[in-house]
């Protein structure tokens, strides 16, 4: 595409066979990490404020107000655009290809674990688990 000088001055929506959420995608990977981040939802303009502050307290800029502004986008596919079929691209699933893209974030105590199988996740889902911290 990048070489290809007949998809000059073109647009392409480039995405995938499901629609993901911010949520979902974030489960997505905190199961491939084997690890529970924690997600507090705030408002937008809470959070460019929080983030602004933040960043004049530490020397090293941590996210900027554009990419708190980004994250609350809601993607309208332009249906003239074209897609991965005009380019002769199947688009794959997001989940088979999160293993490799994030083994690398995992703990060192589950790095060399294989990807969950169909049949661990069917199992997974069957189960409750409760933590009693009492």
């Amino acid at each position: 595409m990048a070489e290809d000088d007949s998809t000059a001055a073109e647009t392409y929506e480039l995405y995938g066979p499901k629609n993901y959420s911010m949520a979902e995608i974030a489960a997505l990977v905190d199961r491939e990490i084997i690890k529970h981040r924690r997600h507090i939802n705030l408002p937008p303009r809470v959070l460019k404020r929080l983030f602004d502050m933040y960043n004049r307290l530490i020397w090293w800029s941590q996210t900027s107000a554009d990419s708190v502004e980004r994250e609350f986008i809601d993607q309208k596919i332009d249906p003239k655009a074209k897609t991965f079929k005009d380019l002769g691209i199947e688009p794959g699933e997001l989940a088979n290809y999160t293993f490799h893209y994030l083994q690398s974030y995992r703990s060192s105590s589950f790095y060399d674990l294989p990807p969950a199988t169909e049949r661990e996740k069917r199992e997974e889902k069957k189960y409750l688990h409760v933590i009693d911290d009492q």
